[in-house]
């Protein structure tokens, strides 16, 4: 007969269950094609994607900025790959959103980093070569999955869509990892077959 402590934890395990049901059954509503990792896993565990009340997700999301410095390993140790693979082609500086909405434009969250406000300072000042550039001298990537990793290809996102419209038709392993490279390392992220500028 089970003990208490057993039903409880069951009991939480079917709820835990139910909500990931639930957000990747939303997800491919939405078009988003939304893999979960084994139970464990660290992208798993850290996911803080959710499925809310106003009936909208609000995505967790990793910005990885490149710095323009090629052939250079990262010196703050971030893995900015989505697939758990490390790789270190130029130097990177993660920042995270643990809630993004997926009505809210990408350009939206760069200003949240890149913009003037009290207190971010110092975050300018990390991101200065992205900071100091216009807007659209950014270029944003989300690695296309599957893939292989000795040959990624990329999909172009669109800076002034919603998060929402940028994942649509597009698969991601928990949550989104957005590469944010300069106009002039645009090169070295090659795009999907089909996509265009």
């Amino acid at each position: 007969v089970p003990s208490q402590n057993q039903k409880t934890s069951s009991q939480q395990g079917n709820k835990r269950d139910i909500h990931v049901d639930n957000l990747v059954r939303q997800a491919e509503l939405k078009g988003v094609n939304l893999l979960r990792m084994p139970l464990g896993m660290e992208r798993r565990k850290s996911n803080t994607t959710k499925f809310n009340k106003k009936k909208v997700i609000t995505w967790k999301i990793e910005l990885c900025f490149h710095t323009p410095t090629a052939h250079t390993t990262s010196s703050t140790g971030d893995n900015c790959n989505d697939d758990g693979s490390k790789e270190h082609i130029i130097p990177k500086m993660l920042k995270v959103e643990s809630q993004m909405s997926e009505t809210s434009t990408l350009s939206e969250e760069l200003g949240k980093h890149l913009d003037v406000h009290p207190g971010n300072s110092t975050i300018r000042s990390q991101l200065r070569s992205f900071a100091n550039v216009p807007r659209d001298k950014l270029i944003l990537f989300l690695k296309r999955l599957p893939c292989s990793s000795a040959a990624p290809q990329y999909y172009g996102l669109d800076r002034d869509a919603t998060l929402g419209e940028n994942l649509n038709g597009k698969t991601v392993i928990e949550f989104p990892t957005i590469d944010v490279v300069l106009e002039e390392d645009r090169e070295k992220y090659p795009l999907f077959i089909g996509e265009l500028y």
